[in-house]
């Protein structure tokens, strides 16, 4: 792996996980990337994301990462999507 870019595993969880079609995904991404640049990979990877990446909620190493935050991430990061839950 070439030292100017990182993995990043991505979980899907739920109705994510059934659309993605997999539990997770090795995200590969520039060094210095934020959680915007990988939302906008998972809109080019899973076509069920296409508009909506960037409006659903993340957990980045266990920690929720509000639509309006774009922290920076690291090597090895795991990145949790959290997709809407509709309950009756």
């Amino acid at each position: 792996m070439p030292s100017d870019t990182i993995k990043v595993k991505v979980v899907f969880f739920a109705s994510a996980k059934v659309a993605a079609g997999v539990d997770e995904w090795q995200a590969e991404l520039p060094e210095g990337a934020r959680t915007s640049d990988l939302r906008k990979a998972m809109e080019e990877k899973f076509m069920f994301l296409k508009g909506h990446a960037m409006e659903l909620p993340l957990a980045v190493n266990q920690q929720y990462v509000c639509v309006d935050e774009d922290p920076v991430l690291e090597h090895r990061d795991e990145v949790a999507l959290i997709p809407p839950i509709s309950g009756g």
